[in-house]
Parts: structure tokens; C-alpha cells; sequence
């Protein structure tokens, strides 16, 4: 459970700030969704500008390892630093701290400092996600499920739309990191405006009265001493805490049908960006695409992800989680080939797209499968499947370049669709598992 942030609730009236707090976030969801795919849609760019330096598709493929460890420290970092800023305030820095990070990555030229740069954009974008999400959840406490939802949909317009404007922008001939810059300019515009309104609504406490003037000063020992007291139980609670999580983690992953929900989360994230973070370049190279039309896949891709969550939030109850689980896996399975073998451009979009709609309901079904598994750990259930995305989003991505370098696009592709028979294999252990489990209830 979150903890509630004295920064916050410090406010005279919680729910006041509801409506303006909502739309601070949704605007700003919004424009996570525009950063999610800002570097997909560059990567043709990245990628020219870069290999024509001498570095290998290898070599740029480690972009994805910097996003996703960048991501890890980035939620660690807004667990600590929101318990002492409050969510609010959290924002507004994060959207700051987001447009420099973006400037100076954008001006960085020697590949180490641009890996680097982005890294830190990862870092401050997560804890900026982590910021936004809590703070809507906390200005709509009789309705989080409602608002948080529509916080995502926004989200995914977001992501939809903004390869559309990145591609007709680029294809106009301007620099690829001036719109970067441009981007981290959004960002400060909407840090500036979230300061504002966090001063309207938080005004600054009235100062401490000073103590009297016959009042002893307490000497520095009495000063100490209670400090180190707090630090010493502070510590001692959080490695109580972690090693309790982590006891807790490991006798999860020892269940064979949670282990086969990390895996699901994994194989989700990793075929999704091994197709995003390449498929622009992909499309370029494959069938000669423009810069527009390439860029523009991806926005194809998220409507069919938008579409396939609507339409599994609709039917995934009645069909059972395990077996939309299973359609999903046969749907994954019978289209990426499209995607693998195909030398057109019609077969290539359709894959595409049916590759988005195929992979939509993946880690929110395993999500909800974990949560029955372990309805009393949802927390805990959350935790460790976000660490299974993490790792999808890092490493398929990166044994996609490096065989795109030894082979070609295509094949690395190919070598992606081995991912979606273990998931079908998985998928069917979980339908027996589901089966069997109401056996005994029938």
C-alpha cells in the first residue's frame, strides 16, 4: 500500500485540487505518451548519424538497456523522494528536471554522453509516470479506478498521434534533435505550469514562531541524538522491508503458474519493443517506406493496441483469463509472420497491426491472473511482473540489433517468433492450470 504524502495532505482541503490535479495530469499523461515513442520515431536518424561514426546496429541497440535500467532507477527514485516531496511537487520537478535532461541529451554528439543523456530522460520520465499516476489517484479517492483508467487511455492518443506529427515534421527536413529539444521545451512549459498551480493550491506554511529570547538554546548533543536515532530505525525498517519483499518475491517465482505470468510479461514487452524501437528503421530498409510512412507504423501499432485492451477489458471476464490468455497466443503466433516473411508493404502493415491487437491484452490479463493467485500481494504481484517488462524491454531489443548486424532485419525478426511459441506453450499450461482449478468447484 502507498504510503499517503504529508507534502500532500498538508493541503487545508484534499479534495479541492481534484479537478485542477486531474487535468495537470491527464495533460501530462498525454505527453508521456508523446516521449514513450519520440525515440522510435528517431531511431532512422539515430541510427544513420551513428553507424556512420563507425558504431554497429549492435552497439545502438544498447539505447534499450540505458531506457530500461534508466526506468528502474527512475520508480526507486520517486518511491523515496515522493514520501518527502509529495506527489505534486514531485511532478513539477520531474517535468523540469525532464526538459533539461531532454536539452542536454539532445545537444550531447559523442555516443557515450548521448547514452547517458537518455538514461537520465528515463530516470526522470519514470519518476515523473509514478508522480502523475499518484496524484490522480489521490485528487480522485471515491473513483481511482475511473480516473486512472482515462489517465492511460490518454496515454495511449498520445502515443497514437505523435509518431504521425514526429514523421511530417522530419520528413520536412528538420533535425531529428532539435525535435527532441522541442519536445523537452513542451516539458517545460507543462514543469512551469504544474509549479504554478502547485503554489496555488499549496501555498507555503507560515513560518515557525523563533523561540524566546530566554529561551536555552538545546546543546548539540540533544540535537543528534534523536537524528541518529531515526536514521538508525529508518535503516533498520527498510531492510526489514526489503528482505521481507524479497522473501516474498522468490516464493512467488516459485510457483510454476506465476513463473509462467513472468514469463507472458516478459514476452509481451519484448516482442513490443523489439517492433517499436526497429520497426521504423525496419520499414525503411525492408520496402523502402518514407520517413512519414515509417514513423506513422507505429501509431498503427497503438491503435491496435488501444483497440485489442477495450475489446479483452469487455470479454475477458466472461471467456476466464486463461483462455483470452490462449486466443491471444494463437493470435500472436498465426500473424507475426506477416511481419517476419512478408516483402510488401500491405502484408507488413497488416502484420503490424495485428501484431498490436494480438499483444494488447497480454500483462493486463496476466495482471489480473496474478492478482487471483495472490489476492492478498497485489503489490507484490505488480512489482515483480513490472520487473519482467522491464527486462522485455531491454533485452529482445538488444539481440534484435545485434543480429540485424550478423544477418538482417528480417531474420532477427524471425529469430523474435520464437517468443511467441514458448508464450502459446505457456499459455496452454496456464489453461490447464485454470481448468483444474474448477474441477472441484463443478
Amino acid at each position: 500500500m502507498t504510503k499517503r504524502n504529508t507534502a500532500d495532505t498538508a493541503a487545508p482541503d484534499a479534495t479541492a485540487p481534484a479537478l485542477p490535479a486531474t487535468a495537470l495530469g491527464l495533460t501530462g499523461y498525454f505527453f508521456i505518451g508523446t516521449a514513450a515513442v519520440l525515440v522510435p520515431s528517431v531511431m532512422p536518424f539515430i541510427t544513420s548519424e551513428y553507424m556512420a561514426t563507425g558504431l554497429t546496429l549492435a552497439a545502438i541497440g544498447f539505447i534499450f538497456p540505458a531506457r530500461a535500467v534508466g526506468g528502474i532507477f527512475g520508480n526507486l527514485l520517486a518511491g523515496v523522494t515522493s514520501d518527502r516531496l509529495g506527489y505534486s511537487k514531485l511532478v513539477w520537478i520531474a517535468a523540469l528536471a525532464l526538459a533539461a535532461s531532454m536539452a542536454l541529451t539532445a545537444a550531447a554528439r559523442p555516443w557515450l554522453f548521448f547514452l547517458a543523456g537518455f538514461a537520465l530522460i528515463s530516470i526522470v520520465q519514470s519518476s515523473l509516470t509514478t508522480g502523475i499516476n499518484a496524484m490522480v489517484a489521490d485528487a480522485n479517492r471515491a473513483s481511482r479506478a475511473r480516473a486512472l483508467n482515462v489517465l492511460h487511455g490518454v496515454y495511449a492518443v498520445g502515443a497514437t498521434i505523435s509518431p504521425l506529427v514526429f514523421g511530417l515534421i522530419l520528413e520536412q527536413g528538420v533535425p531529428w534533435r532539435w525535435a527532441m529539444a522541442a519536445t523537452g521545451l513542451l516539458w517545460f512549459v507543462y514543469g512551469l505550469g504544474a509549479f504554478l498551480l502547485y503554489r496555488t493550491v499549496y501555498p507555503p506554511p507560515a513560518s515557525a514562531p523563533a523561540p524566546a529570547a530566554d529561551e536555552p538554546e538545546p546543546d548539540s548533543e540533544q540535537k543528534k541524538t534523536p537524528q541518529n536515532e531515526a536514521r538508525t530505525s529508518f535503516l533498520s525498517s527498510t531492510w526489514d522491508t526489503l528482505r521481507d519483499v524479497l522473501y516474498s518475491n522468490w516464493v512467488m517465482l516459485r510457483n510454476v503458474g506465476f513463473l509462467s505470468l513472468f514469463l507472458i510479461a516478459f514476452i509481451y514487452n519484448g516482442v513490443a519493443f523489439s517492433l517499436l524501437g526497429w520497426v521504423a528503421v525496419f520499414m525503411q530498409e525492408s520496402v523502402g517506406f518514407s520517413i512519414f510512412s515509417s514513423i506513422s507504423m507505429i501509431s498503427v501499432f497503438y491503435v491496435a493496441l488501444t483497440a485489442g485492451r477495450f475489446l479483452c477489458a469487455a470479454y475477458a471476464e466472461r471467456l476466464g483469463y486463461a483462455a483470452t490468455l490462449l486466443i491471444l497466443a494463437i493470435g500472436l503466433a498465426l500473424t507475426y509472420p506477416l511481419v517476419v516473411f512478408s516483402t510488401t508493404a500491405a502484408p507488413l502493415v497488416i502484420g503490424i497491426f495485428l501484431t498490436g491487437l494480438t499483444l494488447s491484452g497480454l500483462f493486463p490479463t496476466a495482471l489480473a491472473f496474478g492478482s487471483r493467485l495472490y489476492p492478498q500481494e497485489s503489490g507484490a504481484v505488480t512489482g515483480i511482473l513490472n520487473v519482467a517488462m522491464i527486462a522485455g524491454s531491454m533485452l529482445p531489443p538488444l539481440w534484435t540489433g545485434l543480429f540485424s548486424d550478423i544477418w538482417s532485419f528480417q531474420t532477427a525478426l524471425g529469430i523474435n517468433y520464437s517468443m511467441a511459441f514458448l508464450l502459446l506453450v505457456v499459455c496452454l499450461y496456464l489453461a490447464r492450470l485454470e481448468r483444474r482449478a474448477r474441477q472441484p468447484q463443478e
